[in-house]
């Protein structure tokens, strides 16, 4: 049986996609995975950081009116690349977070390990798969909304 030239088409698009989440991320890609993160530090540098209730937040994707506490989404970050990453070093991130969540002021200097942080890791992210990425990211999310629902410390 011979397929019909739309079959063929989707077939051809459908093989494409499978292609392209067995590659590993551009560079460009990998940058704007890692963009609001990187935003958010270097609005820390210029002194003008956007806050809600005494809490620095960040715009999680440029199009969107999501907000989120920069904290947070470090937290988030540094769990997604631990489980990536299990031997790529996180500290200074995570000493960042753990003084936004407490209200103490940050150095420059940390700030600035932060980004040293981000452009290394974007160097590893790019040995990845596609698909190895997104499967890591969406475990992660699904953990969060398992903690937020209260259901992990239950089971």
């Amino acid at each position: 049986m011979t397929l019909s030239r739309y079959q063929l088409r989707h077939r051809a698009a459908c093989d494409q996609y499978a292609a392209g989440k067995k590659k590993p991320p551009t560079r460009a890609q990998a940058k704007a995975w890692l963009a609001p993160m990187r935003k958010a530090f270097v609005e820390m540098l210029s002194g003008e950081v956007d806050a809600y209730r005494g809490y620095a937040i960040t715009r999680i994707h440029y199009a969107d009116n999501d907000f989120a506490r920069i904290d947070h989404a470090i937290n988030g970050f540094s769990a997604l690349i631990a489980r990536l990453m299990p031997d790529f070093d996180l500290a200074p991130i995570i000493r960042i977070s753990k003084k936004l969540e407490n209200g103490i002021l940050l150095e420059a200097r940390e700030v600035h390990e932060a980004l040293a942080l981000l452009k290394c890791c974007e160097d590893q992210l790019i040995k990845f798969k596609r698909s190895e990425l997104s499967d890591a990211a969406n475990t992660e999310m699904i953990n969060i909304e398992l903690e937020r629902m209260g259901a992990k410390e239950a089971a």
